[in-house]
């Protein structure tokens, strides 16, 4: 093939590419779209919708007893065997949001359908529709100052008593969400920390990271956003952030968008009533507004998704299989407790050393 035929190929594959992701943003657009005005199931759907989920639900709730009693971790925990995981001893009772008023009590994972959920509790606890608008001030701000941390031991009681909720996402999404939306861009978002995320942890894991024959990554590894600025060209790249991650001890991961469920969480020591998933995130959401007797109160939503349809199959093309088992490793104990599986990442996973 001559340099001219390769180089008309080489525009042809970005032209591909490009059309893809093009598409690909139009089709999630239409998918948010169609969560924010799906109308509510009622009478016989609505029953089988509520069996279907109360299935998945208990199923999930037997998988993470099953998975914390395997590892001998939290209330499961026989003192005379050992366990393969650090575990806390307690829960760590200040990040919940303990709404007494509806005897909830959620804990948020970032980057796992938090926004929808301190959303949803936030009207609950009667905050305008105005507080709430886009830009006004952080949700999880105006959440805390709804519903105030509880201090020990008061909290340890309300949160025994409560209905507990947990929303959990396949924790290499989460992963890749948490970069995309803290560390991908410093320049644009600055509204939501990116700069601050930069300085605290971006800067460091390229000065420790970046490699003396760096390039940046191809077109078909990344997304650029439309209408926003591009990247300064300082900020870490998705595999630099993963080696990061599969480098530091999981205790020392010091932000929450990216600290494991099982240390953020605690699902060994807090008995979970209801674990939804940002999969099934509609149809999980009327499921525990009816569990917990709210179905009058507040409606099932998606109120956030800056994300980009199957962005991990074109981000995963910066690793390779060896590094995609590392981070697999390093999250497994996540991975198992939710029952979820690596396997399409393997495949996405392109790139050589």
């Amino acid at each position: 093939m001559s340099r001219q035929q390769k180089r008309v190929l080489s525009r042809l594959l970005r032209i591909v590419v490009c059309l893809g992701v093009i598409l690909l943003t139009l089709k999630l657009s239409i998918i948010i779209v169609g969560n924010e005005d799906k109308p509510l199931p009622v009478a016989d759907e609505l029953r089988k919708l509520l069996i279907e989920a109360e299935v998945d639900n208990t199923r999930r709730l037997l998988n993470v007893e099953r998975v914390c009693k395997k590892y001998n971790l939290g209330i499961y925990r026989k003192l005379a065997e050992d366990s393969l995981f650090k575990h806390p001893p307690t829960p760590q009772y200040s990040i919940f949001y303990m709404d007494r008023e509806h005897n909830i009590s959620y804990c948020p994972v970032y980057k796992a359908g938090t926004t929808t959920w301190l959303y949803n509790l936030c009207l609950l606890m009667n905050v305008s529709m105005e507080t709430l608008s886009p830009g006004k001030q952080q949700l999880s701000t105006i959440a805390r100052r709804a519903i105030p941390e509880l201090e020990y031991p008061e909290a340890e009681r309300v949160l025994n008593a409560s209905r507990r909720l947990l929303v959990v996402r396949h924790p290499f999404e989460r992963l890749l969400s948490a970069y995309r939306d803290k560390l991908e861009n410093c320049v644009a978002g600055r509204e939501h920390g990116t700069l601050h995320f930069y300085r605290k942890y971006g800067a460091k894991i390229v000065r420790k990271y970046r490699r003396k024959n760096f390039t940046e990554p191809r077109p078909d590894q990344v997304i650029r956003r439309d209408n926003t600025p591009s990247p300064a060209g300082v900020e870490p790249t998705f595999r630099e952030f993963v080696d990061y991650v599969i480098d530091t001890d999981l205790g020392s991961y010091g932000d929450d968008h990216w600290m494991p469920y099982y240390l953020y969480c605690t699902p060994c020591l807090v008995n979970y009533n209801i674990i939804a998933n940002v999969e099934s995130l509609w149809r999980d959401q009327v499921y525990a507004i009816n569990k917990l007797g709210l179905q009058d109160k507040i409606k099932p939503r998606w109120r956030h998704s800056n994300g980009h349809l199957n962005a991990s199959r074109i981000y995963f093309r910066q690793l390779n299989r060896a590094t995609v088992q590392k981070l697999y490793e390093k999250l497994r104990l996540d991975f198992e407790l939710f029952d979820y599986s690596p396997d399409i990442y393997y495949e996405y996973a392109t790139s050589a050393d």
